[in-house]
């Protein structure tokens, strides 16, 4: 079971390539994103719950609180990210950028989901750096024809 957690929680073994594997594991909540556009929301909706119930088995399965090689998490927060935004390169890369740069930083609030002793904050903090650039961007695109 534990390497089925493994799989699944890597995003396939994404979360285990060398070098900053959450970049890893964005690229591949944007490629497909773009490639399943047409049903990007339950596709989003479904990879975030099962994201969710695999945290705490992911903590044990790879014996860390907040595991860097678990990045379904960041898979999940990209393609939240360009839920909803027109499907243009520009915007998709302009998400990418500024999700890794939120999830970096964790701002205010996202800090305080970080610091969150329980399990889904693995999932959550991802989630609501998501939707903060998903906001942004929204606004982006209504209001300054981004």
């Amino acid at each position: 079971m534990s390497a089925f957690i493994k799989a699944l929680g890597s995003f396939f073994y994404i979360g285990y390539l060398p070098l900053a594997p959450g970049t890893w594991g964005s690229l591949a909540g944007l490629a497909i994103a773009w490639w399943f556009y047409p049903v990007l929301a339950p596709l989003t909706l479904i990879l975030s719950i099962v994201g969710l119930f695999l945290c705490r088995s992911a903590e044990d399965a790879f014996q860390a609180k907040d595991p860097a090689r678990f990045v379904l998490d960041e898979v999940c927060g990209m393609m939240l990210s360009v839920l909803w935004l027109p499907r243009s390169p520009r915007i998709f890369i302009a998400a990418f950028i500024l999700f890794r740069i939120v999830d970096a930083l964790k701002p205010w609030p996202i800090c305080l989901i970080q610091k969150n002793k329980s399990p889904l904050s693995i999932m959550w903090d991802d989630l609501a750096a998501a939707v903060l650039v998903n906001l942004f961007l929204q606004a982006g695109v209504r209001f300054f024809g981004f």
